[in-house]
């Protein structure tokens, strides 16, 4: 599916809100940023990748994740079917004040509630 300048705006919102609800410990509604079935892959800081609003609210209440994140430079692209891709950089900062770099790789998926992120991907570069 080719995205629309509507549903870019719309997909940026989402990304922007993973940070908000991830900074607040919001992890309760997880479910207006990831599908029910989303896999949340953080291979690159030694997690492995989990299933599920469930599974990944647990994972995310561990210790050792930034503690603030930041979604910047938002690419939108087509996707295969009713999915859309978006490339973006994320900037965490962590114990100590230092500032991470990554990459997150998403797709997203649109439902009845809007859009919503179906797959998302971490890559440190």
């Amino acid at each position: 599916m080719k995205p629309t300048f509507e549903d870019t705006v719309k997909i940026a919102r989402v990304l922007a809100l993973w940070g908000h609800i991830m900074d607040d410990h919001e992890l309760s509604r997880l479910g207006e940023v990831l599908t029910e079935d989303a896999v949340w892959d953080a291979g690159a800081f030694g997690f492995h990748p989990v299933v599920g609003l469930d599974a990944i609210a647990s994972v995310l209440s561990a210790d050792g994740h930034a503690r603030a994140h930041h979604t910047t430079n938002v690419v939108v692209s087509e996707g295969l079917g009713e999915k859309v891709r978006a490339r973006s950089k994320g900037l965490g900062v962590v114990d100590g004040g230092a500032v991470i770099s990554a990459v997150y790789e998403d797709e997203l998926r649109r439902t009845d509630d809007g859009w919503r992120i179906a797959r998302h991907a971490i890559h440190v570069k």
